[in-house]
This record gives structure tokens, C-alpha cells and sequence, in this order.
């Protein structure tokens, strides 16, 4: 045994009591409680007393060996009890035993059916709540920049613009086209069965530029753009420039979600304009090559067929589904949690319900149009 400290055992009747004396820290533990384990190796009581009143000095790698003195005699059943045990290691212990006793009660108690919908409800009203706070503030922000259009962020505001419109202009054009074309392929033996095949310059008129175009343009900007906002604001969040942005007190709002969701309602119905076009002119080469219809045919037909209704309403579509893109992307961007996993789920989730509310407020707007004769 070291010279800093002894350990005394005295026996009576079944119960034993160890005298600790001297300094009870880190450079002694490990020695003590070697000898601890050589102690319940030879004896096995029923009742042990550990006095500690003699004890000069004690560390948190003391009270870790009391720690362990009293999880061993819980597990073998053998009664433990401190005496004049120091101030700092009692406190360490309650606590200790406090906290696994409130452990266990948690444990014991199970949520009913009832307390678990309650939970449930309470993790949808409150996301329901903040898209209502971050709604609300968005068409703030947007009063204000109206009365004072100069408080807009004009460079970011152009760069996202050129984000969002100029380098996706080239996926939209050949995706739109080759829409056309899949239309006239689609279209092609129901015409020749009328022998009037021209009229597949109809179809593409209206299934492409009517309705087509208009959603399929806006599922790709939903992909990558409104993707791309929910994972750039969330790792701004994870960082936590979002919250030092807060503290210098610039609105979070007018400074990252308008200029984005400005630049995407106005990117939209110029990119759906070249869908339409693409998608004609997919349709028409496709007709010329396969079913040798004259081109100044085709275009005639389209004129004949094409009209301003079919234009603005794609127009229309365009502006509201860009907004829905830009105020999805940025929601769910700010809702990311300062987790490893939290920036791909929200920019997942931004994707998923951005196409959600396009494909409904597409039918909406389809619904609307008939009643209103476009």
C-alpha cells in the first residue's frame, strides 16, 4: 500500500467496516481498487461500512472508485453504507442516484395512445405554425421592399436569377423537345388511322405547350434550384451564419429567401416560353423526318391552334409555380436541424413537396381555366 494512504478493516457480527485514510485521488485509485477486489475475493459479507472521515483529499477519480464500490455490492446483494463520507463526493452520489431513479420512473411510465397523438398533433401544428410565421413575414418583406424597391438585394437577386434561369436553359430546351417528339410518336398511328396526320401539329400545341411544358419545366427547377436553396440555407443554418445574421440584425428574410424566390417566380414563365417553343420544334422536326409533313404546314397548324389563352396561362402557371419552388426551397432550408443528416432530408423534402403543391395547384389552375373558357 502506498505511503499517502491505508486501509483499515474491522469485522463484527457479519457487517465489515473499511477505514480509508490519507488522500483518495488519481495517482491512488487504480491501487485501491486492486486491493478492494483482493478484499471480496476472500471475504463475501453481508453488510459493509465504508468510513471515510479520515480521508484528507479526494478527486472525481475517487468518487468514480465509490462509484464502483457501490455498483458491485448492488450487484452481489451485500448492504453498503457511507460514513462521514465528504461533502463534494456526497453531492456526486445523490445526484447520481437521483438521476437514475428519475431514469427509471421514465422508463416505467409508457405513453397511452392518447399522450402519443397529443405528441404527434404537436410536432404538426408547430411546423404548421412556423410556415404560417415564415409566410407571413415573407409578404412583410415583400410590402416593404414595394415601398422602398431599393432595400432589395439586387446583385444577389441577379445572381440566383442566372442561377436558376440562364444555366437551366439548356436541360429545359432538350427536354421539352424531346417531349415533342414523344407526343408525335404517341399521336402518330391515331392520326394515320383518320388519315389526317397533320393534325399531330395539334396535339403537340396543345398537350406540350398547354400543359406539358409548363409542369415538366417546373418539376426541373424544383430538382435543382429548389433543392439547391434548401441545402444552401441549411448549411448556412449548421454553420450558424443564419444566427450570427440574426444577431447583426439583418432580416433573415429580406436577405436570403426574397432575392431567391423573386429570382425563381421570375425565371419560370421566360424558361416555360422556350419549353414551348422546344416542344414545337421537337414536334415539328419529328413530323417533318417521320412523317413528311411539310414544315410550312406544321407551322400553319400551330398558328391555327396555338392561341394568347394557351400563352398567358402558361405564363401564369409560371410565376405561381416559381413561387411555390422558392418559398418551399427556403422553408425547408431554415428548418434544418444542426444535424449530420439534416441538410440532404430538408433538401429531399423541399423537392418531394415542391412537386407535391405544383402538380395541385396545376390542377387548380386547370380547373380554373375551364371555367373561365381557356
Amino acid at each position: 500500500m502506498a505511503n499517502f494512504f491505508t486501509l483499515h478493516i474491522e469485522r463484527s457480527d457479519g457487517e465489515v467496516v473499511l477505514y480509508f485514510q490519507g488522500q483518495l485521488d488519481r495517482d491512488r485509485s487504480g491501487e485501491i481498487w486492486e486491493d478492494l477486489l483482493s478484499f471480496f475475493q476472500r471475504e463475501n459479507p453481508s453488510k459493509l461500512v465504508c468510513d471515510l472521515g479520515q480521508v484528507d483529499r479526494i478527486d472525481t477519480a475517487g468518487i468514480a472508485l465509490l462509484r464502483s464500490l457501490e455498483q458491485r455490492c448492488a450487484r452481489y446483494g451485500i448492504e453498503l453504507s457511507f460514513r462521514r463520507l465528504p461533502e463534494i463526493a456526497h453531492r456526486f452520489l445523490q445526484e447520481e442516484q437521483r438521476q437514475r431513479s428519475g431514469q427509471g420512473i421514465a422508463e416505467e411510465i409508457q405513453p397511452g395512445w392518447i399522450t402519443s397523438l397529443g405528441m404527434w398533433n404537436k410536432g404538426r401544428f408547430n411546423a404548421a405554425f412556423d410556415l404560417i410565421r415564415f409566410l407571413g413575414e415573407f409578404i412583410a418583406a415583400c410590402a416593404r421592399v414595394l415601398r422602398r424597391p431599393k432595400e432589395l438585394r439586387s446583385w444577389e437577386f441577379l445572381e440566383h436569377l442566372k442561377e436558376v434561369g440562364i444555366n437551366a436553359v439548356l436541360i429545359i430546351c432538350l427536354l421539352n423537345a424531346m417531349t415533342g417528339l414523344i407526343v408525335v410518336f404517341q399521336g402518330m398511328s391515331l392520326a394515320r388511322s383518320f388519315g389526317a396526320t397533320i393534325y399531330v401539329a395539334d396535339m403537340v400545341v396543345r398537350s406540350v405547350a398547354g400543359q406539358m411544358a409548363p409542369v415538366l419545366t417546373a418539376i426541373i427547377i424544383s430538382g435543382r434550384s429548389g433543392a439547391a436553396f434548401a441545402a444552401n440555407i441549411g448549411t448556412m443554418k449548421i454553420r450558424q451564419e443564419v444566427d450570427i445574421l440574426s444577431v447583426l440584425n439583418f432580416n433573415i428574410i429580406e436577405f436570403l429567401v426574397l432575392p431567391r424566390v423573386l429570382a425563381v417566380a421570375v425565371a419560370t414563365p421566360f424558361l416555360i416560353m422556350l419549353a414551348d417553343t422546344f416542344g414545337i420544334l421537337g414536334g415539328m422536326v419529328t413530323s417533318r423526318l417521320v412523317l413528311d409533313i411539310p414544315l410550312q404546314s406544321y407551322l400553319a397548324e400551330v398558328q391555327n391552334t396555338l392561341d394568347t389563352s394557351t400563352i398567358f396561362s402558361g405564363l401564369i402557371r409560371g410565376v405561381i409555380f416559381g413561387a411555390i419552388i422558392g418559398l418551399t426551397g427556403c422553408f425547408q432550408g431554415l428548418r434544418t436541424e444542426h444535424t449530420a443528416n439534416s441538410v440532404g432530408v430538408r433538401a429531399t423534402s423541399a423537392t418531394v413537396s415542391s412537386i407535391i403543391l405544383i402538380i395541385l395547384a396545376d390542377t387548380i389552375f386547370a380547373v380554373l381555366f375551364n371555367a373561365f373558357g381557356w
